[in-house]
Parts: structure tokens; C-alpha cells; sequence
């Protein structure tokens, strides 16, 4: 449906934009539940709607951000066959990575890992595509790129973390360019978060991610 949307153009889409866009939260909120995997399809359909829309997809967003952060705060679980014990993927991780690796990091894919980078790859196009239309959100979603910002269970994650950040700042200045004082505050922390991480990385293309 989106795709067919995306296709017709915007102005062509604008009159069925309000029944396209409900049945779409109608499918959101009732009937997938956080596990199922078909969520991540219908973020890449809000992303398809967003591009097309673009800041008028603002009113849309108080609708779709909650379940985009949601997304993009899982937190992975996975156990060790033989134990009964799980726990979060990191702290798993880190309890059977071979002594032989040394410092070099472990990517891992599960289905809530793709979901947890689609969703922070959706931020991005969300922050990026709405610009100041984003501002009311850009200190929550700042929070959650931050914390993930050396999620070492995954480069991807890595990578899309550190494309997302240079935008919050963008759409803050958008917002309210005469409010130096936090746009230099956020690109000061930005980079010094930046800097800790790449010293520790060991992934060539998460490191050109983060320069």
C-alpha cells in the first residue's frame, strides 16, 4: 500500500493520506504484538510515508514515535544451550567470547537485533526528513542513540547510531537557531562520546561511520 503511495506522488496521496495512515496505527497498536517480526515492515512502510510527506508527516508523529522508541530500546536476551540462564545479549556476549578474539567485537543477528537497527535507522530518516518538526523529540531520541552508541552485540547498530547523531543537532538549530548555547553543548558531548567509542572500535566501517 505504501509502495503504490510513494509511486502516485504526494499531491495524489494527500486525499487518502488521514485512511492510509490510520489503518496503518490501527495495524501498529492492535494487532502485532512487541515480539512479531512483521513490525519491522511496517516501520519501513512509515519510513516510505515519511519521505513522501515530509514535515507535513509532523502531526503523525506523537502517533508513531513511542513505538519507534520502543523498538529501538529492546533489549535482546539469549542463553547459553545447557543453562537455563538468559540474560541480556551484551552481558551473554561478553561471558563466552573467546579468548582468542582479544579486543576485536562480535556482530550477532536475531530477529530483535534487525528491529532494534531499523528502528534507529527510521530516527534517522525521521530526524533528518522533518528537520526542526523533530525538536520536540530530539532529547528523548539523543538519550537512546547515546546508550547505544558502543552496543557491542552489533557493528550495524554501531553504524546507524553514529549516522543518526549529526541530525538531532541539525533539527535543534532548525527549531531555534538563536539557542547556541545547547546546539554547542550537544555537539560538544556528540563528539566526545564519539571520540571514547573510536578509540575502542575495532570495525573499519563502523570507525568511517563515526568520523
Amino acid at each position: 500500500m505504501t509502495i503504490i503511495s510513494a509511486s502516485v506522488g504526494l499531491e495524489k496521496f494527500m486525499k487518502h493520506a488521514p485512511a492510509v495512515i490510520n489503518s496503518m496505527l490501527e495495524i501498529q497498536n492492535k494487532q502485532l504484538d512487541s515480539k512479531d517480526p512483521q513490525r519491522t515492515y511496517l516501520l519501513s512502510a512509515w519510513q516510505r510515508i515519511c519521505l513522501l510527506m515530509g514535515m507535513q508527516f509532523g502531526p503523525y508523529l506523537d502517533s508513531v514515535i513511542p513505538s519507534l522508541f520502543q523498538m529501538a530500546t529492546l533489549n535482546p536476551e539469549m542463553g547459553i544451550q545447557g543453562s537455563q540462564h538468559t540474560g541480556d545479549i551484551v552481558d551473554v556476549l561478553n561471558e563466552v567470547k573467546p579468548e582468542q578474539s582479544g579486543d576485536k567485537k562480535i556482530s550477532l543477528y536475531t530477529d530483535e537485533i534487525e528491529e532494534k537497527d531499523v528502528a534507529i535507522q527510521m530516527l534517522a530518516v525521521f530526524i533528518d526528513e522533518l528537520g526542526a518538526v523533530f525538536a520536540p523529540y530530539a532529547e528523548s531520541a539523543s538519550k537512546i542513540l547515546l546508550a547505544m552508541i558502543d552496543y557491542e552485540a552489533n557493528d550495524s547498530v554501531r553504524n546507524s547510531v553514529a549516522g543518526a547523531l549529526p541530525g538531532l543537532i541539525k533539527c535543534v538549530k532548525g527549531a531555534d537557531p538563536s539557542n547556541t548555547v545547547i546546539i554547542q553543548n550537544m555537539a560538544k558531548y556528540y563528539l566526545d562520546a564519539l571520540y571514547k567509542v573510536m578509540n575502542k572500535e575495532t570495525e573499519t566501517d563502523t570507525l568511517i561511520c563515526q568520523v
